[in-house]
């Protein structure tokens, strides 16, 4: 239960209430209100506010045309149709698409509660914009302010480790062209969660310009940062390896005993966060850097057109990916060497 009531929800529940508190003592409808606060609640403050800044005016158009359509042709299933027409055409050529949700809704839902007063009811739904708009942000504000720093770190782990079982999963699966569906879904899951989690890092920096924070905090968040675009670059290249030609030489690949070692080397590399250098990992390295380079002056030497046979696809792939395993564990050194500084000078 606790975790299905988050703060999101939470903070939801107190904007519809205090907006709906506020407007019913006004004698307001406050059904526009109400609907203005939830929409507004966004992940981070900044978010709220900048698409607040948006939903003002474009709740405004759509009750302007709800009005003027309900005036001139009634309570008529056309004044529905054009009100909402007109209103995300408005919206959307004043660069307001943050709030054509909201404005097409405030549009279709004064029309049936309007009969006269038109311009009473337009001001009116202005006051419970501006209502549901500045209680939802405040909330946002101040009531349980997200940190996202903990679910990065837990995310960006989770996903270094995942990276690794995924290359071993495909190079075991090399020699064939018809991946097994779970190596294409976890390919695919990671990809989406890693996304997610570039995602997160940019709300937590959105979060800080109206939150205080520390450089604890800072520096968090940015070395998490940096793991993740190197995560992209290699989930780039075992993109590369899984959807590699297939021909006689991959089966050598994933049959290779020794290639298997390398292979759980560099993955090893990708999950372990306190790595200690070890000297058959460079060695290993070593033997497939000069295999790749023995097989290049083979196929130079053949009559072969392709410039890269599926073997030396693959091996180059895997250097690379190596490569970026090294730029990884330089960032986490880097991360403990730059707390252990911090900690030792507070």
């Amino acid at each position: 239960l606790s975790k299905f009531f988050g703060g999101r929800i939470l903070k939801t529940g107190i904007s519809v209430f205090i907006t709906a508190f506020i407007c019913l003592a006004l004698e307001w409808p406050a059904i526009f209100a109400v609907i203005t606060a939830i929409v507004t609640i966004e992940p981070t403050a900044s978010d709220s506010i900048k698409k607040g800044i948006i939903r003002f005016p474009a709740s405004a158009i759509g009750a302007a045309y709800s009005m003027l359509f309900t005036a001139l042709i009634g309570d008529k299933a056309i004044t529905y149709s054009l009100s909402a027409v007109f209103t995300i055409i408005t919206c959307h050529k004043l660069r307001l698409d943050a709030g054509i949700l909201v404005a097409t809704l405030t549009a279709v839902n004064m029309i049936p509660i309007t009969h006269d007063h038109f311009f009473d009811s337009f001001l009116v739904r202005i006051g419970t914009t501006t209502v549901g708009l500045v209680v939802s942000t405040i909330v946002n504000l101040v009531v349980l302010p997200p940190h996202y720093s903990k679910m990065i770190v837990s995310n960006t782990s989770d996903l270094l480790t995942k990276a690794g079982k995924l290359l071993r999963n495909i190079m075991d699966e090399s020699h064939t062209s018809k991946k097994n569906k779970e190596t294409v879904n976890l390919f695919n899951h990671l990809m989406k969660s890693l996304e997610k989690a570039e995602q997160l890092c940019q709300y937590q920096r959105e979060e800080w310009k109206y939150h205080r924070h520390n450089e604890e905090e800072m520096r968090e968040v940015h070395y998490e940062h940096k793991k993740l675009l190197v995560l992209r670059q290699i989930l780039f290249h075992i993109g590369n390896i899984m959807y590699a030609p297939v021909d006689k030489t991959s089966v050598h690949i994933s049959h290779n005993q020794e290639m298997s070692s390398t292979v759980n080397a560099i993955a090893s590399l990708i999950e372990s966060e306190t790595h200690i250098h070890l000297e058959d990992h460079d060695a290993l390295i070593e033997k497939l850097m000069n295999y790749f380079w023995q097989l290049k002056e083979v196929q130079d030497s053949s009559e072969h057109h392709a410039h890269f046979t599926s073997e030396e696809i693959v091996i180059y792939e895997l250097l690379a990916i190596n490569e970026l395993g090294e730029r990884l564990h330089n960032i986490h050194h880097s991360e403990r060497k730059n707390n252990k500084l911090h900690s030792n000078n507070k």
